[in-house]
């Protein structure tokens, strides 16, 4: 597509005061009517046992297995290990928020999930390699009862017998011998990327889940118990994400957390994405997360992205009024809050209080993210 320049745009009127606070106003109104129009689809009582160790009843358990996959092209790229290096930034937000976690991408979704106190994770990503990760994490975690032993399982001398407990662990999984030759050809980097973010902190804190033995703990329940699922699938399209949200809401769970990644910026948001969206059985505590790439944003550290919470009922008002119809308008919305919204410490936060900008700025948030590119950053294995 060709880049817009802001010279090509005509500029929209200043607001009045007036007008700029009946357009607050609005937008909270709206906020609150899609968190009731959320309410209703829940259930009084949720059929997921909150104790993360306890398996989910037999019909909850076969009610997943029914979540088609799409079968998505082979990516050019893929990202079996995360980018995003301080999610951290976001434990305060995250924190007790419990109940289902739907999210894109590898091991960072753990980490988040751990924070939030998630009891069931369905995770759904674009590229058809991602679900191999996510099986052999379940295979090498169920046994590994520290972030240390797990860690061994992927050294050289440990090779023979990890693939061994792979095969083991996954014997009635017909995908059994496509994620053992997973793990054979991408060992090296895992293990290079776990020692890593093993080590990982931020003034004492351990930035992802293989550093804190609390949060491994709760993962590895978790996959015990099968309560870590995954599927291939186009967040925009018609199947998979469609079905996660029927099977939460027939369990009786609600969806706390939503995470994109830096997903958002490759798609416009479609009428199919909206319904997907619409469909999670969420309530008012539910949150967007999500990372974007900006000059203007401040990052956390090197290589690394700006990190965006989002309350879910606000963000399903902007879908459904179109004030968002594409990523770069949510960072326009960044961009204008300014402080303390937008920290020097790389998150931001987006409210109900802050009102949708004009054209103009959104076509120059557009133009910032191209100027820091459209890819995501180099990762470093």
């Amino acid at each position: 597509m060709t880049p817009m320049h802001a010279s090509t745009v005509r500029r929209a009127p200043a607001r009045s005061p007036r007008a700029a606070a009946f357009a607050r106003s609005f937008f909270a109104l709206a906020a609150g009517l899609a968190a009731l129009l959320a309410a209703p689809a829940l259930h009084a009582q949720s059929r997921v046992p909150t104790d993360p160790s306890v398996s989910l009843p037999a019909d909850v358990q076969r009610d997943i297995a029914t979540i088609p996959d799409e079968g998505t092209r082979q990516p050019t790229r893929h990202f079996p290990v995360s980018n995003e290096y301080r999610h951290d930034l976001l434990y305060p937000h995250l924190r007790e928020l419990g109940g289902a976690y739907v999210g894109v991408g590898s091991d960072q979704n753990y980490t988040m999930a751990a924070a939030a106190g998630s009891e069931l994770l369905l995770l759904v990503d674009y590229d058809p390699q991602i679900p191999l990760v996510h099986r052999m994490y379940r295979a090498l975690v169920s046994v590994s009862e520290t972030p240390d032993a797990l860690i061994a399982r992927f050294a050289p001398e440990a090779t023979a017998e990890s693939e061994r407990v792979i095969a083991a662990e996954l014997a009635d999984d017909p995908r059994k011998d496509d994620v053992v030759r997973y793990f054979r050809r991408q060992r090296v980097w895992f293990d290079r990327y776990l020692r890593r973010m093993a080590r990982a902190t931020h003034e004492g804190t351990p930035v992802a889940w293989i550093g804190d033995a609390a949060m491994y703990a709760r993962i590895r329940a978790l996959h015990r118990a099968r309560r870590i699922q995954t599927f291939n699938g186009d967040v925009t399209a018609e199947r998979t994400l469609r079905a996660v949200g029927d099977v939460a809401r027939r369990a009786g769970t609600t969806v706390r957390v939503v995470y994109f990644s830096n997903a958002e910026q490759f798609f416009p948001y479609s009428d199919s994405f909206i319904r997907n969206m619409e469909n999670l059985p969420t309530d008012e505590r539910a949150l967007v997360v999500r990372t974007v790439n900006h000059r203007r944003l401040v990052k956390p550290g090197p290589r690394d992205w700006h990190y965006v919470v989002q309350e879910m009922p606000d963000f399903l008002a902007r879908l459904r009024t179109g004030a968002y119809r594409h990523s770069f308008q949510l960072v326009a919305d960044i961009l204008a809050a300014g402080p303390p919204t937008v920290g020097a410490d790389g998150l931001s936060h987006i409210t109900a209080a802050q009102t949708p900008q004009h054209a103009g700025r959104q076509v120059a948030a557009r133009r910032g993210a191209r100027a820091d590119g459209a890819a995501p950053p180099a990762r470093t294995p």
